[in-house]
């Protein structure tokens, strides 16, 4: 009954600080409530399975470009389906193993969504990834050994912010040639991979689909993948008393400064400003 499948488990890391604060901070309330609407599986598939560059869309046309890549969404999900599934501030996605569409979409989406939470929010992601296992239904049950292990990756092990993944994910990942691209995404930890938010931006602005839509597309990406170190500072030294979370950014400080160097330079496409 089981099904082989890849699965991600992803927690927005310092959710619990966050509702405690939301009782004495007039904005925040509305801020989390975005960011969680931000990771509604709805939205996720309507938005960045098929994502719609705006910066090189006419305004007059917009709309119907979006209709467009909701429909071209849709058949996808149809065809090479990824199961979401949605509670408090954890989110789970997976695909089978042998759809090879699907199952590298799982790491496109972790790409997207980690530099959109930031982006939108200033929030940092935390989970594991596995293959395995596990029975999946998108809106129903949703258990077996893949998402234990998944959820152990999250809890116990994963202790920065990042997305740390099973080695044997990775070499059955491998398998298939195309995977190459999502290289730029991963880093080897030991016994483990991991995939970070320095990462994310590295794979959008080396390998991902924008990199053809020049930069233009990308320069919000690379502008945020810049400035990020400065407000990791900010955040640092807002939580500097607390010792368990600054360390966290630390650590992240640090990897930007490793994958920031090994980002391409801006590459302009066709009538890009310079």
């Amino acid at each position: 009954m089981y099904e082989e499948r890849f699965i991600a488990f992803v927690d927005i890391l310092g959710f619990g600080k966050l509702v405690e604060q939301s009782e004495i901070t007039p904005d925040l309330p509305r801020a989390i409530l975005d960011a969680l609407i931000s990771m509604h599986p709805t939205r996720i598939q309507s938005e960045l399975v098929t994502t719609v560059n705006v910066e090189l869309i006419p305004p007059e046309e917009l709309e119907d470009v979006k209709e467009y890549a909701r429909i071209a969404s849709a058949a996808q999900q149809e065809i090479h389906p990824v199961n979401i599934n949605y509670f408090s501030d954890s989110l789970v996605i997976s695909a089978l193993a042998d759809d090879v569409i699907a199952s590298q979409m799982v790491m496109d989406l972790l790409t997207k969504i980690s530099a959109m939470m930031w982006m939108s929010h200033k929030l940092l992601l935390r989970g594991g990834v596995t293959v395995g296992k596990l029975i999946h239904i998108e809106g129903g049950p949703m258990f077996g050994p893949a998402m234990n292990r998944a959820y152990y990756l999250e809890s116990k092990l994963a202790n920065h912010p990042r997305l740390l993944i099973d080695k044997h994910c990775v070499d059955q990942y491998r398998k298939v040639k195309t995977f190459r691209l999502f290289e730029s995404f991963i880093q080897r930890d030991g016994d483990f991979y991991y995939a970070s938010l320095a990462t994310s931006f590295k794979h959008i602005l080396n390998d991902s689909s924008l990199v053809m839509a020049g930069e233009k597309v990308l320069r919000k990406f690379r502008e945020s993948m810049l400035t990020a170190p400065i407000e990791l500072e900010k955040l640092r030294e807002i939580y500097k008393k607390d010792e368990r979370v600054g360390p966290k950014y630390e650590w992240l400080a640090n990897e930007f400064a490793a994958r920031i160097p090994e980002v391409e330079p801006a590459y302009p496409c066709g009538d890009d400003e310079t």
